[in-house]
């Protein structure tokens, strides 16, 4: 019992370190500590493990308890014991996995068992089972870890044979495999085999009274039941947030994390709470102290989340090069469908796999931990967010433009077959296909996949989606130049959204028909339109909406020679945009502002809100903006 009386004891001194000197001798672990109250521990005593009852005395009694049970329980053997060997220092940023420790405990030392942690890369297996390799020394004779890999098991016993005391000088491998698995038999020990690859790894379980803990992402070993297999998930929201405070709190203090706490949570949620993810960006965080908080969270991106020791693209990398050629098709297929979740037979379809060859490949793959499945029923899968950036991102200009064209004459073969599926992941997909397809000025075949979208919706009797799908149509006609069908079609939308009382579609359509107007030249009837549009923005509170379309009033005011009710127009836009912090759009307002201005000889006015654009876009590194701001400012100094 520690505490700074027992430490100027001199009685307890001489207890202490006789019991040591006798778990030395004896190889045997004979000496337990529990600090009652705060004082330093001898050098000889700092690398023991310890019970802390510092705080609470009750519960430090409790586990003595139980700690003094398992001693009992777990019948130690004679025989010597190995120096643990544990590759790391205890990791000081560790921070939760609380349920996914106890059950370890549960399972591996009240008696002998095995035990597989599994789940997708970067989840914290191996920093888990490490973490625990620590924890549990004070449980075991010997606690071995060793890592695995795509090794074959005569390297990795080797290696195994290596650190244990046996002789394994001219021994052929079959013997030094079998002195290893001999000695931890001889023991109560904890083997851990971390990143198991193939299932000859089995060879290296010494069997009772040894524990093994394997790590892999296989969901799944034969000889290891479903009961005796965790999951290993990322963090909840709680875990992340801990996991900042401690990288960040002594660089940025926990009053700056508390203030930008959901600007952290963002990021974390965008690596879908992944912790070697949400660790690696932690780190690279407090390297960038000169800048604010939030400001360099913005700046992390997925593939640049390498801290010099931890590489996470690299880590997907490997998981992908892992696999042969067919799933790696298969993975590629996925990537340029939705985030949210993708069709098996639309990406099989893109692949060019026959479906029993996709079905093979997606098992595989989710035994792996490469995909996750997300309804059985419906063959949804799903690939986590960093996997698909680095798919994507070992992909050439020239294989993704193949892929994404596939995934175009995918949608278009298996369009009679979308009524068979939900509402919104079709409309994800093919908004995706269409995105694409305007990219590349492919406007007819944008058009051609929203009509045949509509056609499902009609058959459905789907009058919320078919309400979006027109307007959608009509963008493509306006970029096709056919203005009038795009009016015509818009007139229809705005007869369902009223019939259906849905004000966002209103709106839009609305939004969409004044544009058209405009390119007729029918400038004051799509100021009208635009007027109801702004009314309704106003009525519901959609701000986005608003934006656009004060925006575009300006426009067709300007156009119209009306510069002071367009001024007016702008003063509400300003107000919106420093509302709802978008900078880049307040930018757009001071410039044309200050054009205005310029157009009514109000020198100072023109060069104020120039100037105030200028700025903003310097900030934003808007460099071709900032620039014709900067020329117009330039012109108007040499005028």
């Amino acid at each position: 019992m520690w505490s700074p009386d027992s430490a100027t004891s001199a009685w307890t001194t001489e207890e202490w370190t006789s019991v040591l000197a006798r778990q030395v001798t004896e190889q045997r672990i004979r000496l337990g500590i529990v600090l009652l109250r705060d004082y330093p521990l001898p050098e000889l005593l700092r690398t023991k493990n310890y019970i802390d009852a510092r705080s609470d005395q009750e519960a430090g009694l409790r586990d003595t308890v139980k700690w003094l049970q398992q001693r009992v329980t777990v019948q130690r053997l004679s025989g010597l014991k190995a120096p643990v060997y544990l590759p790391d220092y205890r990791s000081k940023d560790f921070v939760g996995r609380e349920t996914y420790l106890a059950r370890l405990r549960q399972m591996l030392t009240a008696a002998p068992g095995t035990v597989l942690l599994h789940g997708e890369p970067g989840t914290g297996k191996s920093i888990l089972a490490l973490h625990f390799g620590w924890d549990a020394q004070k449980d075991f004779d010997a606690v071995i870890y060793q890592s695995c890999g795509e090794r074959d098991v005569d390297a990795i016993a080797a290696e195994l044979a290596q650190r244990l005391p046996i002789d394994v000088k001219s021994q052929r491998p079959e013997e030094n495999r079998k002195q290893s698995m001999q000695w931890l038999r001889e023991r109560q020990s904890l083997l851990i085999l971390d990143d198991v690859w193939g299932l000859d790894v089995r060879q290296l379980e010494p069997g009772p009274p040894c524990s093994v803990l394997y790590t892999s992402r296989r969901a799944s070993l034969p000889w290891i039941s479903a009961q005796q297999s965790l999951q290993v998930v990322s963090f909840c929201e709680d875990e992340a947030e801990r996991l900042f405070h401690v990288y960040l709190d002594t660089t940025f203090g926990e009053d700056e994390l508390t203030r930008y706490r959901e600007v952290l949570l963002g990021f974390a949620h965008k690596v879908e709470m992944l912790p070697i993810a949400v660790a690696v960006g932690s780190s690279l965080l407090r390297a960038r102290s000169a800048s604010r908080l939030d400001r360099s969270v913005l700046k992390l991106r997925l593939q640049d989340l390498n801290d010099g020791v931890r590489d996470v693209p690299q880590l997907f990398k490997k998981a992908i090069a892992s696999h042969p050629e067919r799933e790696r098709r298969l993975l590629g297929a996925s990537a340029v469908c939705v985030q949210e979740g993708f069709w098996l037979p639309l990406a099989a379809k893109i692949a060019n796999l026959e479906e029993d060859d996709a079905d093979e490949a997606a098992d595989r793959l989710v035994n792996s931990s490469l995909l996750r499945v997300l309804d059985r029923e419906r063959r949804r899968f799903q690939l986590h967010a960093i996997l698909r950036e680095e798919v994507l991102a070992g992909c050439s200009k020239i294989e993704l433009e193949n892929w994404q064209l596939s995934h175009v004459s995918a949608l278009e073969a298996l369009s009679a077959d979308w009524k068979e599926h939900s509402p919104v992941q079709v409309f994800a997909e093919n908004l995706l296909a269409c995105r694409f397809l305007e990219a590349c000025q492919n406007f007819a075949g944008s058009l051609g996949l929203l009509k045949k979208e509509a056609a499902m919706w009609l058959e459905l009797g789907n009058k919320s989606w078919l309400e979006a799908n027109y307007c959608g149509q009509a963008d493509m006609l306006r970029n096709l130049g056919r203005f009038e069908e795009a009016i015509a079609l818009l007139e229809e939308q705005e007869v369902i959204c009223l019939e259906s009382g849905n004000k966002v579609n209103l709106q839009l359509g609305y939004l969409y028909r004044a544009v058209n107007l405009q390119n007729l030249s029918r400038e004051e009837e799509a100021f009208a339109l635009l007027q109801k549009q702004v009314q309704i923005c106003l009525e519901v509170g959609h701000k986005e909406g608003l934006q656009v379309g004060y925006g575009l009033q300006v426009y067709i005011l300007r156009e119209l020679e009306r510069q002071e009710e367009a001024l007016q127009v702008l003063k509400k836009l300003e107000v919106i945009c420093v509302e709802v912090d978008n900078k880049s759009q307040l930018g757009y307002c001071y410039w044309l502002w200050g054009t205005i201005a310029g157009e009514q000889r109000n020198r100072q006015a023109q060069q104020q809100m120039l100037s105030k654009a200028v700025a903003i876009f310097a900030g934003l590194k808007m460099t071709a903006e900032r620039e014709a701001v900067k020329a117009e400012l330039d012109e108007m100094d040499s005028a």
